[in-house]
């Protein structure tokens, strides 16, 4: 502590010393660019990439992506008597007189008896973690939550539609995306990912000779250095569960797993079925948006001929994604049931488990705003599987969204990945599609009498928790409350008498006084 305690406020003079010194240096029109000798493109003090295996990168940052993870400060503590004080604070608008004093009494009893002991625990606690001291219970509270991830957790981002003409064929824009996916994934694990950064004053952190004077930091006090230049170094340890990652069901509390297995493939879904494709080469490498719109187009032309509209009911009947839209305990005991009853079945679930994500190639072609939310959101339930830690959707006419499951992290690196990835695919060129090295894998399975009446009946459950929601969507009537103040908040209700989720509530609420404010529309996460 007092060896860090030092090296603090020296990172800081040293970042300020050094943009100074390099700003006059005679080299620093040298220094503004990334250093080139013979085809070679220096990414980062140790690292050269020749020019071809740039092009697979959506960009080369100067500063390694976790430069600056290990000097970030953990969220502080605060005194017991300044939580109470919030507490007490917080509470006076929602409840009655009496029930503030009541409030106010057993807080006063709190400070004086358990307050201080359970302080000192938390304390030791946080001083033995590497994370923050609210990071595990915030992972279990979704985790041990055993309501359907459908509806409560999972949201969605829709991408707008590219930018031309030609450009909404699902198969072509599915490849596209496919390919700048893999880019991203490329990109941050070569660790040439640029790193979050919150810039307060772009007129020294955007300064061309910023990078290079950061990344001379030590990494042990890196974010002591960009603080000192106004720029604040976020955490970016939720990346690690963007690929490869999947929440298994278990009884009580489910498992975040990131598969260890360098995988390829992403499990593509289509009309309750299955399939394996390759989006990495076997050096590690995209592969061309060509032979990925190759693949997809079997895999859409392949349902297509499936025996027509009867056969394509018959499999949707059986869509195994529709289990992991049941309540947690549910889905848990199905999936051990299917794991058990056959080697092939666990070898499927195997393989989405390690996939790099999941694509649903929808059949619906949703036209208009209610439409396309509710397809993204929740569609069919036939060709998702909510467990991955990210699904992309792209429907028969070419819209495309994210659907993400939120146990593993916030919207902070899904947004990150969401905006890259649409600036990357559009672009790409609307190519035509190329028969793929590697053809689509079908998935099989081997399911056991029971498994067709699980998801017969996850599919009316499913139909029916939707239907309760469309009769009053709350993307298109006004959420309704009624509060009075120093009284008691009598609840927040949607139109049609639905409970509305608090985060919800909140969140409108925000949005609602800003409107207010600023007699204006305001953007929502």
């Amino acid at each position: 502590p007092s060896t860090d305690a030092l090296a603090r406020p020296a990172a800081t003079i040293c970042a300020r010393r050094l943009m100074i010194t390099m700003s006059k240096s005679p080299r620093c029109s040298v220094l503004r660019q990334a250093p080139r000798k013979g085809g070679l493109c220096l990414a980062r003090s140790d690292r050269l990439f020749s020019q071809s295996a740039q092009s697979d990168l959506l960009h080369v940052s100067r500063i390694p992506t976790m430069h600056f993870q290990n000097s970030l400060p953990k969220m502080p503590i605060p005194e017991l008597s300044d939580s109470l004080q919030r507490f007490i604070y917080s509470a006076t608008p929602l409840v009655s007189a009496a029930q503030l004093a009541a409030a106010q009494k057993a807080a006063d009893a709190f400070l004086k008896e358990q307050g201080p002991r359970l302080q000192a625990q938390l304390k030791a606690t946080d001083a033995a973690s590497y994370s923050s001291y609210i990071s595990k219970p915030w992972f279990e509270l979704y985790l041990k939550d055993r309501s359907p991830l459908l509806l409560n957790y999972n949201p969605q981002l829709t991408f707008k539609d590219e930018p031309g003409e030609g450009r909404s064929s699902q198969a072509g824009r599915g490849a596209r995306l496919l390919h700048a996916a893999a880019k991203f994934l490329r990109t941050y694990e070569e660790n040439v990912l640029e790193p979050d950064i919150f810039h307060t004053n772009p007129k020294r952190s955007k300064h061309p000779l910023w990078p290079e004077v950061m990344r001379m930091l030590p990494r042990s006090v890196a974010f002591y250095g960009a603080a000192a230049t106004g720029a604040y170094p976020l955490d970016m340890s939720q990346y690690h569960n963007l690929f490869r990652s999947t929440r298994i069901p278990r009884q009580e509390i489910d498992e975040l797993r990131k598969s260890e297995s360098k995988s390829r493939h992403v499990v593509v879904q289509r009309g309750g079925r299955f399939w394996s494709v390759d989006v990495l080469d076997e050096a590690g490498g995209p592969v061309p948006p060509t032979q990925l719109r190759g693949a997809l187009q079997a895999i859409i032309d392949a349902d297509g001929a499936a025996g027509g509209a009867q056969a394509q009911t018959a499999a949707s009947a059986c869509a195994l994604g529709l289990l992991t839209s049941l309540p947690r305990n549910e889905w848990a005991s199905a999936r051990a049931a299917l794991a058990a009853s056959s080697a092939v079945n666990q070898a499927a679930l195997e393989t989405i488990d390690s996939a790099l994500f999941t694509l649903s190639l929808d059949r619906e072609s949703p036209v208009g705003p209610e439409a396309v939310n509710r397809c993204m959101l929740h569609g069919d339930g036939v060709d998702r599987w909510l467990d991955k830690s990210f699904t992309l959707i792209v429907t028969a006419n070419g819209k495309a969204a994210v659907n993400f499951e939120h146990a593993w992290g916030d919207g902070v690196a899904v947004l990150r990945f969401f905006n890259e990835v649409y600036d990357a695919a559009s672009a790409m060129a609307d190519e035509r599609g190329a028969a793929p090295t590697q053809p689509p894998q079908p998935l099989s399975w081997e399911l056991p009498a029971q498994m067709p009446a699980i998801v017969a009946d996850a599919k009316a459950r499913f139909d029916a928790t939707v239907g309760a929601r469309q009769r009053s969507p709350v993307w298109s009537k006004v959420v309704q409350t009624r509060l009075r103040r120093r009284g008691h908040a009598t609840g927040v209700e949607r139109a049609g008498g639905h409970r509305c989720p608090r985060c919800a509530a909140a969140c409108a609420g925000f949005l609602g006084a800003w409107i207010c404010l600023r007699m204006g529309r305001s953007r929502c996460w």
